[in-house]
């Protein structure tokens, strides 16, 4: 229970509130009323919500998938028109390959999954198109127990077997379910939302709560407006700041201000940066400009390859495989796979350093190090072959020299 002072012309008189009352009275003073919406709409105006989102969300739209066959020790590329088209030229009529793969993580990122219709005819896929996580409901069939997941998109309603669509998701405990930012994230997003809201508050009132003014009399509503709009003239934010307020006879003013710490903890919300980085799996150095020197900033970014991005591209290897190819394919060995190399390249000086390591125990030749920084083969063959630590030669000239020893 709390007590406020009304003040009158006589004698002290006290009013009690209720907790309720005060939070609603402190809330009205510091943030807009209501609490902060910790759904997307919320959560998408919080800065390092919204960079986490991009990050992984860009990253992964820009990772390439090709076809491979497994040929005993060896992995071959192989050719696929049908399915080139859709996978790396334009998976449908409104999308290129980048913003398809951007909306499906998003889609997880969000609501836990996202997924992609692949739209046969003939048994063949012509097109692929990204589905809303947020207008799907998950049912199962009782005697099948069967999975079916049902869209409804500016009024028109499908459902879908799971064979139909291809899944990505941020978070799942059943593997049908996900559980994206907003499920694991709400009460981090609440609280950074009303961090926000308090220091745009704590600001516009001049870094400082005014103060309460004493009045020796009952004040009528719009009299008591009067007053507090003088006073305002006076904030530091006004073109009046720091000039000398004169009151009448009556008027006491009580000044409330908040000391240094409390100050530094309205400019510096550094713990919500750190818990977002957590729960998206976002080196925070990536969140937020901080001191890490560069060489770290490097090292956190292959970090966020190998640890995050690294377990998506293996789902969605494993998910096209499964339902983009034909039985008949994957009997053959043939699978989808992603490159990350791209992401993970870094500098001029670092990618050197790279392909050296790559080429010189015999991991790449030179000619696919040259394949990705795009430039053409070396003529004649010779950046096919594979080389070795032992003065770079060839594998078949270190052999033979050891035969020959």
């Amino acid at each position: 229970m709390f007590l406020s002072k009304a003040a009158t012309t006589r004698a002290a008189a006290y009013t009690v509130h209720s907790w309720d009352e005060m939070q609603e009275k402190f809330r009205n003073l510091f943030f807009s009323g209501t609490e902060y919406d910790a759904g997307r709409s919320g959560a998408e105006k919080l800065s390092p919500i919204a960079a986490a989102h991009r990050i992984l969300c860009n990253d992964f739209g820009m990772i390439p998938f090709s076809i491979y066959r497994k040929n005993g020790e060896e992995r071959v590329p192989v050719s696929l028109p049908e399915l080139e088209q859709v996978f790396k030229v334009r998976p449908n009529d409104n999308m290129t390959p980048y913003m398809c793969g951007r909306t499906l993580m998003s889609n997880a990122f969000w609501h836990g999954f996202g997924a992609v219709w692949n739209r046969r005819e003939g048994g063949q896929i012509v097109e692929r198109i990204p589905l809303p996580t947020d207008c799907c409901t998950i049912q199962q069939d009782q005697e099948t127990k069967q999975y079916f997941w049902t869209y409804n998109v500016d009024g028109v309603t499908r459902t879908f077997s799971g064979y139909e669509l291809s899944f990505l998701y941020f978070e799942s405990y059943d593997g049908i379910r996900g559980r994206g930012m907003l499920d694991m994230a709400r009460e981090t997003i609440s609280a950074e939302g009303a961090a926000q809201q308090y220091g745009r508050k704590f600001y516009q009132n001049g870094a400082m709560i005014s103060g309460i003014v004493e009045v020796d009399a009952d004040l009528e509503p719009e009299y008591k407006d009067k007053i507090r709009e003088q006073f305002r003239q006076f904030t530091p934010l006004s073109d009046d700041a720091f000039r000398v307020a004169v009151l009448d006879r009556g008027y006491k003013y009580t000044p409330l201000g908040l000391n240094q710490k409390d100050s530094q903890f309205i400019e510096s919300r550094s713990f919500s940066v750190e818990e977002i980085a957590r729960f998206s799996g976002i080196p925070k150095a990536m969140l937020q400009s901080g001191s890490e020197a560069y060489n770290s900033n490097q090292q956190q970014r292959l970090l966020f390859v190998t640890d995050t991005l690294v377990p998506y591209v293996t789902q969605w290897e494993q998910e096209n495989t499964y339902k983009a190819l034909l039985p008949g394919q994957r009997e053959k060995g043939i699978y989808f796979k992603g490159n990350v190399a791209a992401l993970m390249r870094g500098d001029d000086a670092a990618r050197a350093a790279f392909y050296e390591k790559m080429i010189s125990f015999s991991i790449m030749n030179p000619d696919e190090c040259r394949a990705l920084e795009e430039r053409n083969a070396i003529p004649g063959g010779a950046g096919k072959r594979f080389l070795v630590t032992k003065n770079l030669g060839s594998l078949e000239s270190v052999l033979e020299g050891e035969n020959n020893g």
